[in-house]
């Protein structure tokens, strides 16, 4: 089993020690095709108390979304290879609970600001650190 696998793991409605329910925790979705990317992203986050979900196309991650209602924020790279960033993007708007949802889209092209025109995105490489102050401040958290 692949880190970060939360569809395999924990349902919405699982309760931990001292009765917190799993769905009051931060929770990400994680899409890149790249194995070593999805990898580093998924097991940063967890070590900063986030709970990770990963998928490396847009057929699992709307598997994984079917799955789990409620996320705190999508981190996509815009080339996956069954689409992009942004269709997946624009398919999650279109769902039920999940017009404002947070999205960050990464993209290592030189055409990176073109290709995210309007979104929120990084441009590969970036720090973890940079990566982590976007979310936490698309989150609302400092």
């Amino acid at each position: 089993m692949r880190p970060g696998l939360l569809s395999e793991s924990l349902p919405d409605h699982a309760m931990i020690p001292g009765g917190a329910s799993v769905a009051a925790w931060p929770t990400l979705l994680v899409v890149d095709s790249d194995a070593e990317m999805l990898s580093t992203l998924v097991c940063y986050f967890e070590n900063r108390g986030f709970h990770v979900a990963a998928a490396t196309s847009i057929v699992e991650a709307k598997a994984i979304c079917h799955r789990r209602r409620n996320w705190t924020l999508v981190l996509a790279d815009f080339h996956l290879p069954d689409g992009t960033g942004w269709e997946l993007c624009c398919w999650m708007q279109e769902q039920p609970g999940w017009q404002n949802l947070p999205f960050i889209m990464m993209s290592g092209s030189m055409n990176c600001s073109a290709l995210c025109n309007g979104a929120d995105y990084l441009a590969k490489p970036f720090h973890l650190d940079d990566l982590e102050a976007r979310v936490r401040a698309l989150l609302g958290r400092k």
